[in-house]
């Protein structure tokens, strides 16, 4: 598990956007992260937990890394709403990478349709298009963000 201070560093934008404390889920390690985001959440009263999803240029790994991390996150999202009862939860995208966000919005909201009309890359081809908006249906987010993101606030 990352140490609190080198995952501040390494995100410190992100951090600065959110106004949160940040978990950085490891996907081998689905334990240390929720135990992290409840010490957080224990801590603070709220926390993120991010995961990479384009890590590099090969774009098959990077859907099926949006979809591992996607999973990841919803599965952490049931875990820590069922231990927290009163939890808000939220699943959001970042374009174009956690290190350096430009954009970051709530998955599954009217931002959402804004931000893959407005703001992420088009392709041009209507083929690779159509593709795209498959993957995002079927995934629950657009394949060219560079990461997800579960936000957590108690009442």
């Amino acid at each position: 598990m990352q140490n609190p201070t080198a995952i501040k560093e390494q995100f410190s934008q992100l951090t600065d956007v959110l106004q949160s404390p940040i978990a950085h889920l490891e996907p081998d390690n689905q334990s240390a992260t929720l135990l992290n985001a409840k010490q957080m959440l224990d801590a603070s009263a709220h926390c993120c937990i991010v995961v990479a999803t384009s890590t590099n240029s090969n774009k098959f790994k990077n859907i099926k890394n949006l979809y591992r991390g996607m999973a990841a996150l919803k599965s952490l999202q049931r875990q820590l709403c069922k231990e927290y009862p009163p939890l808000h939860a939220s699943l959001i995208g970042v374009y174009p990478s956690l290190e350096s966000p430009a954009c970051v919005y709530e998955l599954n909201t009217n931002a959402d349709g804004y931000i893959a009309r407005n703001v992420l890359p088009y392709a041009g081809s209507p083929l690779v298009n159509t593709l795209k908006h498959l993957v995002s249906k079927l995934i629950g987010a657009n394949p060219a963000v560079g990461g997800l993101g579960l936000t957590l606030y108690k009442e």
